[in-house]
Protein backbone atom coordinates (compact mmCIF):
# COMPACT_ATOMS: atom_id res chain seq x y z
CA UNK A 1 0.00 0.00 0.00
CA UNK A 2 3.04 2.47 0.82
CA UNK A 3 4.43 1.38 -2.28
CA UNK A 4 1.26 2.50 -4.19
CA UNK A 5 0.77 5.43 -2.36
CA UNK A 6 4.25 6.62 -3.74
CA UNK A 7 3.68 5.88 -7.01
CA UNK A 8 0.89 8.01 -7.08
CA UNK A 9 2.19 10.85 -5.82
CA UNK A 10 5.81 10.56 -7.74
CA UNK A 11 3.38 11.43 -10.98
CA UNK A 12 2.30 14.53 -10.07
CA UNK A 13 5.84 15.98 -10.12
CA UNK A 14 5.87 14.42 -14.13
CA UNK A 15 5.17 17.77 -16.18
CA UNK A 16 5.22 16.87 -19.88
CA UNK A 17 4.06 13.10 -20.24
CA UNK A 18 2.29 14.05 -24.16
CA UNK A 19 2.93 17.04 -26.50
CA UNK A 20 0.32 18.86 -27.66
CA UNK A 21 -0.69 17.03 -30.51
CA UNK A 22 -0.82 13.80 -28.49
CA UNK A 23 -2.89 15.43 -26.03
CA UNK A 24 -4.92 16.38 -28.87
CA UNK A 25 -5.58 19.40 -27.34
CA UNK A 26 -8.55 22.24 -28.59
CA UNK A 27 -8.02 25.54 -27.17
CA UNK A 28 -11.48 27.24 -26.61
CA UNK A 29 -11.79 31.11 -25.74
CA UNK A 30 -13.74 32.78 -22.97
CA UNK A 31 -17.04 32.80 -23.19
CA UNK A 32 -20.79 33.40 -21.62
CA UNK A 33 -23.49 30.77 -22.64
CA UNK A 34 -26.87 29.72 -21.41
CA UNK A 35 -26.40 26.40 -19.01
CA UNK A 36 -29.11 23.85 -17.92
CA UNK A 37 -32.09 22.12 -19.46
CA UNK A 38 -33.43 23.81 -21.99
CA UNK A 39 -37.01 24.22 -22.35
CA UNK A 40 -37.95 21.25 -24.28
CA UNK A 41 -36.68 19.00 -21.70
CA UNK A 42 -38.62 20.31 -18.73
CA UNK A 43 -41.02 17.91 -18.29
CA UNK A 44 -39.70 14.85 -19.47
CA UNK A 45 -40.10 11.59 -17.94
CA UNK A 46 -36.43 10.89 -18.07
CA UNK A 47 -35.18 14.11 -16.17
CA UNK A 48 -34.45 12.89 -12.72
CA UNK A 49 -35.11 15.72 -9.57
CA UNK A 50 -32.18 14.10 -8.14
CA UNK A 51 -29.57 14.63 -10.86
CA UNK A 52 -30.02 18.61 -9.97
CA UNK A 53 -29.62 19.51 -13.77
CA UNK A 54 -31.50 23.17 -12.73
CA UNK A 55 -32.81 25.43 -15.21
CA UNK A 56 -31.12 27.51 -17.66
CA UNK A 57 -28.52 29.84 -16.59
CA UNK A 58 -26.09 32.12 -18.03
CA UNK A 59 -22.49 31.16 -17.28
CA UNK A 60 -19.15 32.63 -18.40
CA UNK A 61 -15.90 30.75 -18.06
CA UNK A 62 -12.69 31.44 -18.71
CA UNK A 63 -10.56 30.53 -21.81
CA UNK A 64 -9.20 26.94 -21.56
CA UNK A 65 -8.30 24.04 -23.19
CA UNK A 66 -9.57 20.90 -23.48
CA UNK A 67 -8.73 17.22 -25.02
CA UNK A 68 -10.43 16.48 -28.50
CA UNK A 69 -10.84 12.90 -27.54
CA UNK A 70 -11.35 10.52 -24.24
CA UNK A 71 -8.48 9.40 -23.19
CA UNK A 72 -7.43 6.01 -24.48
CA UNK A 73 -6.19 2.90 -23.20
CA UNK A 74 -3.12 3.31 -25.43
CA UNK A 75 -2.57 6.91 -23.62
CA UNK A 76 -3.45 5.42 -20.58
CA UNK A 77 -0.48 2.68 -20.91
CA UNK A 78 1.99 4.78 -22.15
CA UNK A 79 1.41 6.74 -18.49
CA UNK A 80 1.17 3.58 -16.71
CA UNK A 81 4.80 2.22 -18.45
CA UNK A 82 6.22 5.17 -17.52
CA UNK A 83 5.46 5.88 -14.26
CA UNK A 84 4.57 2.29 -12.40
CA UNK A 85 0.82 4.49 -11.53
CA UNK A 86 -1.35 1.64 -9.25
CA UNK A 87 -4.92 2.73 -10.11
CA UNK A 88 -7.79 2.63 -7.17
CA UNK A 89 -9.94 -0.34 -8.94
CA UNK A 90 -6.30 -2.37 -8.64
CA UNK A 91 -5.40 -1.29 -5.18
CA UNK A 92 -8.94 -2.52 -4.16
CA UNK A 93 -9.20 -5.74 -6.14
CA UNK A 94 -12.48 -5.47 -7.39
CA UNK A 95 -14.71 -2.60 -9.35
CA UNK A 96 -18.08 -2.54 -11.23
CA UNK A 97 -19.09 -4.00 -14.47
CA UNK A 98 -22.72 -5.03 -16.31
CA UNK A 99 -24.15 -8.24 -15.98
CA UNK A 100 -24.88 -8.11 -19.91
CA UNK A 101 -21.09 -7.92 -20.33
CA UNK A 102 -19.18 -10.29 -17.94
CA UNK A 103 -18.92 -13.73 -18.82
CA UNK A 104 -20.82 -16.10 -17.28
CA UNK A 105 -17.94 -17.83 -15.55
CA UNK A 106 -17.26 -14.04 -13.97
CA UNK A 107 -21.19 -13.84 -13.50
CA UNK A 108 -21.40 -16.65 -11.31
CA UNK A 109 -18.74 -15.69 -8.90
CA UNK A 110 -19.89 -12.20 -8.16
CA UNK A 111 -20.94 -12.46 -5.18
CA UNK A 112 -22.94 -8.73 -5.14
CA UNK A 113 -24.73 -6.52 -7.03
CA UNK A 114 -25.45 -2.55 -6.89
CA UNK A 115 -28.97 -2.39 -4.57
CA UNK A 116 -30.38 0.24 -6.52
CA UNK A 117 -28.97 -1.17 -9.84
CA UNK A 118 -29.07 -4.53 -9.94
CA UNK A 119 -27.62 -4.99 -13.79
CA UNK A 120 -24.02 -3.89 -11.86
CA UNK A 121 -22.45 -6.54 -10.19
CA UNK A 122 -19.58 -6.72 -7.92
CA UNK A 123 -16.94 -8.25 -9.97
CA UNK A 124 -13.18 -9.32 -8.52
CA UNK A 125 -10.40 -8.46 -11.00
CA UNK A 126 -11.95 -5.70 -12.81
CA UNK A 127 -10.06 -2.78 -14.08
CA UNK A 128 -8.65 -0.62 -16.68
CA UNK A 129 -7.05 -3.55 -18.03
CA UNK A 130 -9.69 -5.94 -17.50
CA UNK A 131 -12.74 -3.60 -17.77
CA UNK A 132 -15.56 -6.25 -17.69
CA UNK A 133 -13.49 -9.34 -15.29
CA UNK A 134 -10.30 -11.02 -15.07
CA UNK A 135 -10.70 -12.63 -18.43
CA UNK A 136 -11.17 -9.65 -20.80
CA UNK A 137 -8.79 -7.61 -22.05
CA UNK A 138 -7.98 -4.32 -23.72
CA UNK A 139 -5.29 -5.18 -25.89
CA UNK A 140 -7.45 -5.08 -29.07
CA UNK A 141 -9.37 -1.95 -27.59
CA UNK A 142 -6.28 0.20 -27.33
CA UNK A 143 -8.02 3.15 -29.24
CA UNK A 144 -11.52 2.50 -26.90
CA UNK A 145 -11.38 5.36 -24.19
CA UNK A 146 -9.74 3.72 -20.54
CA UNK A 147 -12.73 3.16 -17.93
CA UNK A 148 -12.26 1.89 -14.43
CA UNK A 149 -10.55 4.77 -13.35
CA UNK A 150 -11.20 7.38 -10.19
CA UNK A 151 -11.28 10.78 -9.55
CA UNK A 152 -7.94 10.53 -8.50
CA UNK A 153 -6.49 8.22 -11.16
CA UNK A 154 -8.29 10.35 -14.10
CA UNK A 155 -6.64 13.76 -12.03
CA UNK A 156 -2.83 11.78 -12.02
CA UNK A 157 -2.81 11.50 -15.57
CA UNK A 158 -4.03 14.81 -16.51
CA UNK A 159 -1.51 16.43 -14.56
CA UNK A 160 0.96 13.62 -16.11
CA UNK A 161 -0.38 14.38 -19.71
CA UNK A 162 0.82 18.72 -19.95
CA UNK A 163 1.60 21.18 -17.62
CA UNK A 164 -1.38 22.49 -16.46
CA UNK A 165 -3.26 19.74 -17.25
CA UNK A 166 -6.34 18.88 -15.12
CA UNK A 167 -10.13 17.46 -15.41
CA UNK A 168 -12.94 19.87 -16.62
CA UNK A 169 -15.24 21.47 -14.60
CA UNK A 170 -18.96 20.91 -15.29
CA UNK A 171 -19.04 24.41 -16.89
CA UNK A 172 -16.27 23.71 -19.04
CA UNK A 173 -17.31 20.74 -20.11
CA UNK A 174 -21.16 21.78 -20.99
CA UNK A 175 -19.85 24.57 -22.75
CA UNK A 176 -17.49 22.39 -25.20
CA UNK A 177 -20.45 20.43 -25.54
CA UNK A 178 -22.54 22.89 -26.47
CA UNK A 179 -20.30 24.28 -29.42
CA UNK A 180 -21.38 28.13 -29.53
CA UNK A 181 -24.88 26.36 -30.18
CA UNK A 182 -27.83 28.13 -27.71
CA UNK A 183 -29.99 25.27 -25.47
CA UNK A 184 -29.76 22.97 -27.68
CA UNK A 185 -30.41 18.92 -26.23
CA UNK A 186 -27.05 16.79 -27.99
CA UNK A 187 -23.62 18.69 -29.69
CA UNK A 188 -24.89 18.49 -32.73
CA UNK A 189 -28.64 20.05 -32.10
CA UNK A 190 -32.26 18.36 -31.04
CA UNK A 191 -32.41 15.53 -32.98
CA UNK A 192 -30.54 12.51 -31.49
CA UNK A 193 -30.58 11.01 -35.58
CA UNK A 194 -29.74 12.77 -37.81
CA UNK A 195 -29.04 12.74 -41.72
CA UNK A 196 -32.37 13.14 -44.52
CA UNK A 197 -33.50 10.26 -43.68
CA UNK A 198 -33.24 10.48 -39.64
CA UNK A 199 -30.50 7.63 -39.81
CA UNK A 200 -26.99 8.68 -39.23
CA UNK A 201 -25.35 7.95 -35.81
CA UNK A 202 -23.94 10.52 -34.19
CA UNK A 203 -23.03 8.59 -30.56
CA UNK A 204 -22.88 5.40 -28.80
CA UNK A 205 -25.75 4.31 -26.48
CA UNK A 206 -27.78 1.45 -25.95
CA UNK A 207 -30.47 0.08 -28.54
CA UNK A 208 -32.50 -2.78 -26.51
CA UNK A 209 -35.13 -4.78 -28.41
CA UNK A 210 -37.62 -3.59 -26.44
CA UNK A 211 -37.11 0.38 -28.08
CA UNK A 212 -39.43 -0.45 -30.50
CA UNK A 213 -42.35 -1.28 -28.24
CA UNK A 214 -41.03 1.50 -25.45
CA UNK A 215 -40.38 4.38 -27.81
CA UNK A 216 -43.57 4.36 -30.55
CA UNK A 217 -44.31 7.95 -32.55
CA UNK A 218 -41.66 9.97 -31.16
CA UNK A 219 -43.10 9.25 -27.66
CA UNK A 220 -40.93 7.63 -24.66
CA UNK A 221 -41.89 5.23 -22.05
CA UNK A 222 -39.41 5.04 -19.16
CA UNK A 223 -38.71 2.17 -17.45
CA UNK A 224 -38.38 4.41 -14.03
CA UNK A 225 -41.99 5.41 -14.13
CA UNK A 226 -43.21 2.18 -12.88
CA UNK A 227 -42.72 2.71 -9.28
CA UNK A 228 -41.65 -0.60 -7.06
CA UNK A 229 -41.11 -2.38 -10.28
CA UNK A 230 -39.14 -0.08 -12.26
CA UNK A 231 -35.81 -1.69 -11.11
CA UNK A 232 -36.77 -5.18 -12.14
CA UNK A 233 -38.25 -4.15 -15.52
CA UNK A 234 -34.74 -1.97 -16.66
CA UNK A 235 -32.64 -5.36 -15.55
CA UNK A 236 -34.61 -6.90 -17.57
CA UNK A 237 -33.96 -4.26 -20.77
CA UNK A 238 -30.28 -4.73 -19.86
CA UNK A 239 -30.53 -8.47 -19.72
CA UNK A 240 -31.59 -8.69 -23.85
CA UNK A 241 -29.72 -7.95 -26.54
CA UNK A 242 -27.89 -4.54 -27.43
CA UNK A 243 -28.73 -4.20 -31.28
CA UNK A 244 -25.48 -2.29 -31.68
CA UNK A 245 -27.82 0.00 -34.48
CA UNK A 246 -24.87 2.54 -33.84
CA UNK A 247 -21.60 0.01 -34.23
CA UNK A 248 -21.12 -1.21 -30.86
CA UNK A 249 -22.17 -3.02 -28.45
CA UNK A 250 -19.88 -1.30 -25.37
CA UNK A 251 -17.49 1.31 -25.80
CA UNK A 252 -16.59 2.25 -29.20
CA UNK A 253 -12.81 4.21 -30.23
CA UNK A 254 -12.45 7.34 -29.07
CA UNK A 255 -12.47 8.89 -32.62
CA UNK A 256 -15.89 7.39 -33.79
CA UNK A 257 -18.45 9.10 -35.36
CA UNK A 258 -16.62 12.31 -36.13
CA UNK A 259 -17.00 15.72 -34.35
CA UNK A 260 -20.13 16.03 -32.56
CA UNK A 261 -19.78 19.86 -33.38
CA UNK A 262 -18.27 22.83 -34.78
CA UNK A 263 -15.65 22.84 -32.27
CA UNK A 264 -14.71 19.36 -33.10
CA UNK A 265 -14.84 17.35 -29.96
CA UNK A 266 -15.62 13.64 -30.35
CA UNK A 267 -18.34 11.42 -28.15
CA UNK A 268 -18.87 14.35 -25.70
CA UNK A 269 -22.11 12.49 -24.98
CA UNK A 270 -22.49 8.88 -25.52
CA UNK A 271 -19.32 5.89 -25.05
CA UNK A 272 -18.64 6.87 -21.79
CA UNK A 273 -19.25 9.05 -18.72
CA UNK A 274 -16.80 11.84 -18.27
CA UNK A 275 -14.94 12.64 -14.60
CA UNK A 276 -15.26 16.47 -13.89
CA UNK A 277 -13.55 18.28 -11.04
CA UNK A 278 -16.74 19.60 -10.08
CA UNK A 279 -18.64 18.54 -6.58
CA UNK A 280 -22.26 17.24 -6.59
CA UNK A 281 -23.66 19.57 -3.95
CA UNK A 282 -27.01 18.30 -2.63
CA UNK A 283 -29.20 17.15 0.49
CA UNK A 284 -28.15 13.70 2.00
CA UNK A 285 -24.98 13.34 -0.94
CA UNK A 286 -22.01 11.74 0.13
CA UNK A 287 -19.11 14.60 0.73
CA UNK A 288 -16.86 12.67 -1.62
CA UNK A 289 -19.55 12.73 -4.74
CA UNK A 290 -17.79 14.19 -8.07
CA UNK A 291 -20.21 15.24 -11.25
CA UNK A 292 -19.85 13.03 -14.17
CA UNK A 293 -21.06 14.11 -17.67
CA UNK A 294 -22.24 12.83 -21.04
CA UNK A 295 -23.81 9.07 -20.25
CA UNK A 296 -22.33 6.20 -21.76
CA UNK A 297 -22.85 3.14 -24.00
CA UNK A 298 -25.41 1.91 -21.43
CA UNK A 299 -28.12 5.33 -21.65
CA UNK A 300 -30.90 5.19 -24.00
CA UNK A 301 -34.01 7.82 -23.32
CA UNK A 302 -36.53 4.31 -21.71
CA UNK A 303 -33.60 3.96 -18.94
CA UNK A 304 -30.50 6.52 -18.30
CA UNK A 305 -31.26 9.73 -20.46
CA UNK A 306 -28.48 11.35 -19.86
CA UNK A 307 -26.62 11.41 -22.79
CA UNK A 308 -27.68 15.61 -22.84
CA UNK A 309 -25.76 18.50 -22.98
CA UNK A 310 -27.29 19.29 -19.41
CA UNK A 311 -27.27 16.17 -18.20
CA UNK A 312 -25.50 14.89 -14.59
CA UNK A 313 -25.28 12.15 -12.32
CA UNK A 314 -23.22 11.90 -9.35
CA UNK A 315 -20.36 9.14 -8.64
CA UNK A 316 -18.46 8.96 -5.66
CA UNK A 317 -14.72 9.96 -6.27
CA UNK A 318 -13.07 6.28 -5.16
CA UNK A 319 -15.66 4.32 -7.91
CA UNK A 320 -14.99 3.07 -10.92
CA UNK A 321 -16.98 1.33 -13.57
CA UNK A 322 -16.95 -0.51 -17.12
CA UNK A 323 -18.69 3.06 -18.45
CA UNK A 324 -16.65 5.62 -16.99
CA UNK A 325 -14.12 7.35 -18.50
CA UNK A 326 -12.64 11.14 -18.72
CA UNK A 327 -10.49 13.62 -21.15
CA UNK A 328 -8.46 16.22 -19.62
CA UNK A 329 -8.45 19.97 -19.38
CA UNK A 330 -5.30 22.57 -19.75
CA UNK A 331 -4.67 25.67 -18.70
CA UNK A 332 -4.37 28.35 -21.70
CA UNK A 333 -1.10 29.80 -20.03
CA UNK A 334 0.85 26.38 -21.24
CA UNK A 335 -0.67 26.72 -25.05
CA UNK A 336 1.99 27.05 -27.23
CA UNK A 337 2.32 30.31 -29.31
CA UNK A 338 1.86 28.75 -32.38
CA UNK A 339 -1.67 27.55 -30.76
CA UNK A 340 -5.09 29.66 -31.51
CA UNK A 341 -7.96 29.93 -29.60
CA UNK A 342 -11.15 28.47 -31.21
CA UNK A 343 -13.89 30.95 -31.39
CA UNK A 344 -17.48 30.41 -30.22
CA UNK A 345 -18.50 32.58 -33.19
CA UNK A 346 -16.36 30.83 -35.53
CA UNK A 347 -17.04 27.30 -34.68
CA UNK A 348 -20.53 27.76 -33.56
CA UNK A 349 -21.71 27.93 -37.20
CA UNK A 350 -20.80 24.75 -38.54
CA UNK A 351 -21.39 21.33 -36.81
Amino acid sequence: AASEAMQSTEVETVTQGESEDEAAIVWLEAGTYTMGLIPEDHDSPGIFDLDREGPPREVRVDSFGLGKFEVSNRRFKKFVDETGYVTESESFGWSFAVEALVSAEVNASSESQVVNAPWWIHVVGADWRHPNGPDTSVDDKLDHPVTQVSFKDAQSFCRWSRRGGRLPTEEEWEYAARGGKHQRRYPWGNKMLTGKDSSTHRMNIWQGEMDERLQKSGKVVNLYSFGEHSLAMVKEYYGQTNLALDGYVATAPVDAYGPQNGFGFHNLVGNVWEWTSTKFVGPGVDETAMVKKGGSFLCNPSTCNRFRNSARMMFTADSAASNVGFRCAYNTLEASSSSSLSSSAEKGSSG
